[in-house]
């Protein structure tokens, strides 16, 4: 029986995967954060070790964009260098790995999508973090590591989804009448429960390279609110905002939108509308 390591498996992700895998087949292991703290690289180099995982899910990861630009150590300590150590410890172990990357690794090009042979040029210290974890995985597992960059993540469903989507449907629940959403700032969706299908099928057949995992179609949050509200039969007034409203630490690029010029419909790829229609219905 093949072992499998998931690493942020209580995340919302780490969730779906930990569901989906077939616990008949492997032995999983997901840590406590106290058993894997990613700040604690002996640590985490000594688990692997010991339990000599067939397989890393690398889910775990710093993904608050404006604690990453206020913490530039943080960052890199989370991002970087535990992902290094992870990379380092399943080459040692003879793992194969998955890294969750995001589509914060582009967006300074000013252009408004971005597939697998364009240049990453990140904007903000949360996409430079995640794009050297990239290059550690790549470093020491190049021929035993897929990179999966992913966009806007919605999941978590009634009980889990504090994301922009659950807000949205918590506030047309709670009996707002306005919605306001940003309109100026693009970006594709990442259905979590597709990736983690996604994911556990590339396991299965060993894949590697980097690849995009995201629905088809570049949308706004002020999109995005208009389909949730038309899903949900909300007789309200959706409004577009811009970003300048609501100023943050970290720069935003325009557009982080991906595209895949490897991955089709049967890899589990659909169209935006589809998919944020399906993930409301389970409210």
């Amino acid at each position: 029986m093949k072992k499998v390591l998931i690493t942020g498996a209580t995340g919302m992700l780490g969730c779906y995967v930990s569901e989906l895998i077939d616990k008949k087949k492997y032995q999983v292991f997901c840590p406590t954060r106290t058993e894997f703290d990613l700040k604690n690289l002996v640590q985490i180099e000594e688990f692997i070790k010991k339990n000599t995982p067939d397989i890393i899910l690398h889910l775990a990861a710093e993904t608050n964009v404006d604690l990453c630009e206020q913490d530039v150590a943080h960052a890199a300590l989370i991002n970087c260098s535990a992902t290094e150590t992870i990379a380092k410890a399943a080459k040692d172990v003879g793992a194969w790995m998955t890294y969750i990357s995001t589509s914060n690794v582009f967006g300074a090009r000013g252009k408004l999508t971005y597939n697998e042979l364009d240049l990453p040029d990140p904007e903000n210290y949360y996409g430079r973090s995640k794009l050297f974890g990239e290059y550690m995985v790549q470093k020491h597992l190049m021929h035993d590591s897929l990179i999966v960059r992913a966009g806007w993540m919605i999941g978590g469903g009634p009980s889990r989804d504090q994301k922009f989507v659950g807000k949205i449907i918590g506030q047309i629940k709670n009996g707002a009448t306005v919605l306001n959403a940003v309109d100026d700032k693009y970006g594709t969706v990442t259905v979590a429960s597709s990736l983690a299908a996604f994911i556990l099928r590339a396991m299965e057949g060993r894949r590697t390279g980097v690849c995009h995992f995201a629905s088809k179609g570049l949308i706004t949050r002020f999109d995005i609110a208009k389909l949730v509200a038309k899903s949900l039969n909300f007789s309200g007034e959706v409004i577009p905002v811009k970003s300048s409203k609501f100023p943050l630490p970290a720069p935003r690029p325009n557009s982080e939108g991906i595209t895949s010029v490897f991955l089709k419909e049967s890899d589990g790829i659909s169209f935006v509308e589809d998919d944020i229609k399906s993930y409301v219905a389970e409210f």
